[in-house]
């Protein structure tokens, strides 16, 4: 059993996680991020996750009309033309693929990309994992009304529109929410 080891400039503290297979997993948190474990997280953090996650959204749309353009080259490679890029299209499916990613990361890790590059994680105001249900609204307020993340800036709790609306927080947490070993 040899634990991978996370490796940090500063003192560590090193976690282990006993996985179901009996291997155990280090995970170590630098000194400076200790204190900020389980606090609200700012502006700056929350918007440059929201902005890697809109970048996964985009690439996810390119991938698909490329995949789509491709698809048509070989059916019928003589009458090729490009697909027509309408804002339309293009944009009914980043908007419903951004709901859907949104949705699928808060409901079952409570992290999408860029919150997990960040550490940072969506929670019930109990800090409990969101319900589907409640992802879901989230996800799509999230996407109607994007300006409300800068409500956090100026609120004393750091809360977004959404936050307030749906009693939901977003918290510095680098730890793994992994299920407990089988025993």
């Amino acid at each position: 059993m040899t634990p991978v080891v996370g490796l940090v400039k500063s003192q560590a503290i090193a976690d282990r996680i006993h996985l179901q297979a009996g291997a155990a997993l280090s995970f170590s948190i630098p000194t400076e991020a200790r204190g900020m474990q389980g606090q609200r997280a700012g502006i700056v953090s929350r918007f440059l996750a929201d902005a890697i996650d809109l970048f996964v959204v985009i690439a996810a749309v390119v991938a698909i009309h490329l995949t789509v353009s491709g698809l048509i080259f070989l059916l019928h490679p003589r009458k090729f033309t490009w697909p027509e890029v309408t804002f339309l299209r293009h944009g009914s499916l980043g908007w419903i693929l951004l709901v859907a990613y949104l949705t699928f990361g808060w409901s079952s890790t409570g992290r999408t990309v860029g919150k997990r590059g960040l550490g940072l994680r969506v929670v019930t105001s109990r800090d409990a994992r969101l319900p589907l249900w409640r992802s879901f609204v989230r996800a799509n307020l999230c996407a109607l009304f994007p300006l409300g993340l800068f409500w956090s800036a100026v609120s004393r709790r750091q809360e977004s529109v959404q936050d307030l609306l749906l009693r939901t927080q977003v918290v510095y947490d680098w730890r793994p929410k992994l299920p407990p070993p089988e025993r």
